[in-house]
């Protein structure tokens, strides 16, 4: 039987009544959380940090997300909070004591350039309270597909300009946005990926709570009955400064598969 041609797929992602967008952003949802700041009691005060991807690394569990989520936000407060579960108020508290940071070393100043990348330990006793609502990603997983398959890449994010947010309350939701073409550059062993945002269709202008957020690979193909499709993906890139605003552009930088491994070494 002749395999069915994987570019017909992109009806279907095109298509407001598949549901193949939304079925693919969900289950990358699996893996990605919102980050806040919590201090003070009994009277919390939250603020926004950004977005992470939950990540297995040789069986020890940890938050990928931008250095400076870490290094502006986390790492002074009380209490890491951590969005769980969908379309309500739950969250997971990590006390922010027992949390270690490894990452590149941080710049002397934020910049295009970063390096901004951060593994972030998640202690032991609340794998568990996650696991019940999340995912942690292998990030040493090798893809194998028997198929033709069709790639598309989808960033991950918490956009602070599509919620809600008080000193006291967040009202977010995590989003997946489908991109475009990919330029990439290198720095020494760095690599970074840009990705141009047309700020003419329906997307936020600012992309602040996105930083951290990872951009995956999606290999979409016709399952062996060519009546069905299927996915398989891999972590490809985490988002860490958006640039300005060009001619109703704007484009999204990330650090590239290289960088994760050059923090993957460190551990």
């Amino acid at each position: 039987m002749a395999t069915r041609d994987p570019r017909e797929i992109e009806a279907l992602l095109r298509s407001d009544t598949s549901g193949l967008r939304e079925k693919i952003v969900r289950n990358l949802g699996d893996f990605t959380v919102a980050l806040f700041g919590i201090s003070g009691s009994p009277q919390e005060r939250l603020r926004l940090a950004g977005t992470g991807t939950l990540v297995l690394v040789d069986g020890k569990h940890f938050i990928l997300t931008a250095l400076h989520v870490w290094e502006e936000i986390l790492s002074s407060a009380d209490r890491i909070g951590i969005t769980v579960k969908e379309n309500t108020a739950h969250r997971t508290v990590i006390d922010r004591r027992n949390v270690a940071a490894f990452g590149l070393a941080k710049p002397q100043e934020w910049s295009e350039w970063g390096p901004d990348i951060v593994l972030l330990s998640v202690p032991a006793e609340d794998v568990g309270r996650i696991n019940a609502y999340r995912c942690f990603w292998n990030l040493r997983a090798r893809i194998e597909i028997n198929a033709e398959v069709l790639e598309v890449r989808i960033l991950m994010g918490t956009p602070a300009a599509l919620g809600t947010i008080t000193e006291t309350y967040a009202d977010l939701q995590i989003n997946g946005l489908f991109l475009g073409p990919e330029m990439r550059h290198t720095r020494g062993e760095l690599d970074y990926l840009d990705y141009e945002i047309d700020l003419s269709f329906p997307v936020p202008r600012n992309f602040g709570g996105v930083s951290g957020g990872g951009v995956w690979q999606v290999y979409v193909y016709w399952t062996p009955s060519g009546e069905q499709v299927d996915w398989k993906m891999s972590l490809h890139g985490v988002a860490f400064y958006q640039l300005p605003i060009v001619r109703e552009r704007r484009t999204i930088r990330c650090h590239g598969p290289e960088t994760i491994r050059a923090v993957l070494d460190i551990l």
